[in-house]
């Protein structure tokens, strides 16, 4: 927590309470004071205006000594009183769980409204991390439902079976761009076929589906060249008479099975492959990867946190099927509007260019 030092002043001056001597903090006359809890606040009156005049705090307002609020509050005299070296009124504003500290007024002992209020506010976290565990994530759920009390494990298994079930089925909602990934493939001379058997160390296990893909040449370390690859279907890569014709590959087909494998058209020659150094030459491409599947009830789930929403919802929907079939049609409808805004938020955000319609001779 930090500690802040106010510069306390007396001079003439107009607050709330009228005309007269005021303190001024920071060379602000009595100002509203926020502070916060945990942190510790000096307020420094060694400056001479201040000669009899004891800052002090109280819980009501205007000078209430009946009501002083000493709680982690130090007066320091200094050499003589306030005005003297080392003056200084210190408190540190102690946390109140719940409630939270009260409302404070700061005031002058010995004269009345030099002051004002002094408001305590609670600190946030300063932490953005929340990540609900599994068993989090299932409770949730659960009360979402309706169904209370202590879960069984059958039920505990079930709500994860459910949970990874309804990942799969968002493979089929389109590309969610936090599970969008890069790879790199070093292209082998005559190799039509890559796939994470025949590559287990480039290839990666989690494809879902191949996005876009590019052909890299980083034979010039200073200036890789990039050159795109088209994405051909199964007829069109059936068509190609030698699929191990070799040349620069320009086409890719993705066979799409529970580990899909990728061929290139035409293979890779010797010009665009290596064996000394395999990465010169690279077959890359942006995959969407699968949702790892949830694992133990402590483990956090591999979602973003704008899909926790959804997450949520998509799961209470999924266990009112089993537990409460009566709320299944209000926990879909909730599940659908969660979905379309994490969607809406799960984009790209990429510019938007305006052009002018052009008009030649007659209007055309």
């Amino acid at each position: 927590m930090a500690t802040i030092t106010y510069t306390v002043t007396v001079a003439s001056g107009t607050n709330q309470y009228g005309t007269g001597n005021k303190f001024y903090i920071n060379g602000e006359v009595s100002p509203v004071l926020y502070l916060q809890e945990g942190n510790t606040y000096i307020f420094d009156q060694s400056d001479s205006t201040n000669s009899t005049h004891y800052l002090a705090f109280s819980t009501n307002p205007n000078n209430s000594p009946t009501a002083a609020y000493t709680t982690g509050v130090t007066v320091n005299a200094g050499a003589s009183g306030p005005g003297s070296a080392g003056a200084n009124t210190t408190i540190v504003v102690a946390p109140v769980k719940k409630t939270g500290a009260p409302v404070l007024f700061y005031y002058c002992t010995a004269h009345s409204g030099m002051g004002n209020a002094a408001q305590t506010i609670s600190p946030t976290s300063g932490e953005a991390e929340f990540n609900p565990q599994i068993d989090e994530i299932i409770e949730e759920a659960f009360e979402r439902t309706g169904v209370q009390g202590t879960r069984t494990g059958y039920q505990l298994r079930s709500a994860r079976r459910s949970l990874n079930i309804m990942f799969q089925e968002w493979a089929n909602r389109g590309v969610h761009l936090w599970k969008v990934k890069l790879a790199k493939v070093p292209l082998v001379e005559g190799q039509a076929e890559y796939s994470f058997a025949t590559d287990s160390e480039n290839f990666p296990k989690d494809v879902d589906s191949i996005l876009e893909a590019y052909y890299r040449n980083n034979s010039d370390a200073t200036a890789p060249a990039d050159i795109a690859l088209t994405k051909i279907d199964r007829s069109a890569y059936s068509a190609t008479p030698n699929k191990l014709a070799k040349g620069t590959p320009s086409q890719y087909y993705v066979e799409r099975k529970l580990n899909p494998s990728v061929f290139l058209y035409t293979t890779p020659s010797s010009s665009v492959s290596s064996t000394t150094t395999p990465s010169n030459f690279q077959f890359c491409f942006y995959y969407l990867a699968r949702i790892q599947d949830a694992g133990s009830y402590n483990y956090t789930s591999d979602v973003v946190n704008r899909f926790y929403p959804c997450m949520m919802s998509g799961l209470a929907y999924y266990l009112s099927q089993k537990v409460s079939p009566e709320r299944s049609g209000e926990l879909e409808r909730r599940y659908e509007s969660e979905m379309l805004r994490a969607l809406d938020a799960d984009n790209q955000g990429t510019s938007s260019f305006i052009s002018p319609q052009t008009f030649y001779g007659d209007g055309v």
